[in-house]
């Protein structure tokens, strides 16, 4: 029990019910904000991963040239192909430094795999 609680016996319903009621938005605060991070944490990755595979692409087509030339590729090569990292950055707002820092994280990858 928090020690600016009363035993209960001397506590009215009323004053239990506001007691529940703040606990109860403290809740809500804390979950809303565990969402928030969850989701900028995953839109963050998204951006790594899309980075990443922007890169891997880039590189596969340096060492085999025309890779991606073949009809089968040709969505590849269309905008609607690659999501936009605006939109994950504006869904979980991040900031632009926080979209950069995941591209770079994303290219270092495929660099440490090429290295």
């Amino acid at each position: 029990m928090p020690a600016t609680a009363t035993p209960t016996a001397s506590r009215t319903a009323d004053e239990i019910r506001a007691e529940i009621a703040a606990l109860e938005a403290e809740l809500r605060k804390q979950e809303e904000a565990e969402r928030k991070a969850a989701m900028a944490g995953n839109a963050k990755r998204a951006v790594a991963l899309l980075s990443a595979m922007r890169q891997c692409m880039k590189e596969l087509e340096e060492l085999f040239p025309g890779t991606f030339d073949d009809e089968k590729f040709a969505a590849l090569h269309t905008s609607q192909a690659w999501p936009r990292d605006t939109k994950f950055r504006r869904a979980a707002d991040l900031s632009e430094t926080e979209v950069s820092n995941a591209r770079e994280t994303g290219r270092q990858a495929v660099a440490s795999i090429k290295g």
